[in-house]
C-alpha cells in the first residue's frame, strides 16, 4: 500500500476504516495536501492495522518534508507518539496480518514513527520490542527509535536497552548493517557506559563496525580524550573504504571546524 511501509493488504472489519484508508492512499498518491480527516480517523481508531498505516504515513510525510515545507501531520506529533506507545504495549501482531513484513508489523510501524520523536520514557517500550522479536524490520525500526531516545536521554543510558543494543552489536550472527545501525544509536549517548561499548567496538574485526564506533567517539567531548586510538585505528583502514571513514579522518585533521 502506497504510503505504508509495513502493511500491504490490511483487513478492516469497519467500512469506515476502509474508506479512510482509501482516501488517505489517494491523497498520498496525489498531493499530500488533502483533508486531515482520513489520517485522524485511522490514528484514533484503536485498530492495529489502521494505527500502523497512520503512523507509517506520519513518518513518510515527515521524511519527505526534508525536501521542503513543513511536515504535513507535524501538529499531531504528540498524538502520533501516544498511538505508537499504545501499539508497543500490545503483543506483536501475527504474521498473517501483514504477510510481507511478518510478525510484529504493529511494532515496526510504532518504532519507525518514533524515529525522531522517541523520548527517554520510551526506552522500556523499545527494549520490550527488541526482546520479543527476531524480525529484521522490527529490529531496524527499533534501532532508529533507540537513536532518538538516546539523544533525548540526559545522564546514563537506560541499562536494559543499552544491554540489548550492545549484545546485538557484538553478535556476528546478526546482519552487519543492523549491527551498524545499533552502534549508531549507541553513539548518540555521551555517557561513560556508551563510551566503553564504543571503545570495545573499535577492536572488532569488521571495518564497518570500527568506522561507526569511531564516528561516535569523534563526537563531542570524547574526541580529544580518544584522539590517539582513533588516529591509530583510522590509519589502518584501506583508502578505498566507506566514505564515512574519510569523514572521521577529516574530523581528526580538524577539517570540519
Amino acid at each position: 500500500m502506497y504510503g505504508s511501509y509495513y502493511w500491504t493488504h490490511p483487513r478492516f472489519s469497519d467500512e469506515r476504516l476502509m474508506s479512510a484508508c482509501a482516501a488517505l492512499q489517494a491523497d498520498v498518491a496525489e498531493t499530500w495536501r488533502g483533508s486531515i480527516s482520513p489520517f485522524l480517523t485511522l490514528l484514533r481508531s484503536g485498530d492495529q492495522a489502521a494505527l500502523g498505516i497512520a503512523l507509517d504515513v506520519y513518518q513518510r510525510s515527515g521524511a519527505l518534508s526534508r525536501f521542503g515545507g513543513d511536515p504535513l501531520y507535524g501538529e499531531h506529533q504528540a498524538e502520533a507518539l501516544q498511538a505508537a506507545r499504545e501499539l508497543l504495549r500490545q503483543p506483536p501482531s501475527p504474521a498473517d496480518m501483514s504477510p510481507y513484513t511478518g510478525a510484529g508489523a504493529n511494532h515496526a510501524s510504532a518504532l519507525n514513527a518514533m524515529m525522531n520523536i522517541a523520548e527517554e520514557q520510551d526506552c522500556d517500550l523499545i527494549a520490550d520490542a527488541l526482546e520479543q522479536t527476531t524480525n529484521p524490520a522490527v529490529v531496524e525500526a527499533a534501532a532508529s527509535a533507540a537513536d532518538a531516545a538516546s539523544f533525548h536521554t540526559d545522564g546514563p543510558p537506560h541499562p536494559r536497552l543499552l544491554a540489548l543494543v550492545a549484545a546485538y552489536i557484538d553478535d556476528a550472527d546478526h546482519p552487519l548493517d543492523l549491527r551498524v545501525r545499533m552502534l549508531s544509536a549507541l553513539g548518540r549517548s555521551q555517557a561513560s557506559e556508551a563510551t566503553e561499548h564504543l571503545l570495545r567496538a573499535l577492536d572488532r574485526p569488521e571495518v564497518e563496525i570500527q568506522i561507526q564506533a569511531a564516528i561516535g567517539l569523534a563526537n563531542g567531548d570524547r574526541l580529544e580524550s580518544h584522539r590517539e586510538i582513533l588516529e591509530r585505528v583510522a590509519a589502518s583502514w584501506p583508502r578505498n573504504t566507506l566514505y564515512m571513514a574519510e569523514e572521521v579522518r577529516r574530523t581528526l585533521a580538524g577539517e570540519d571546524d
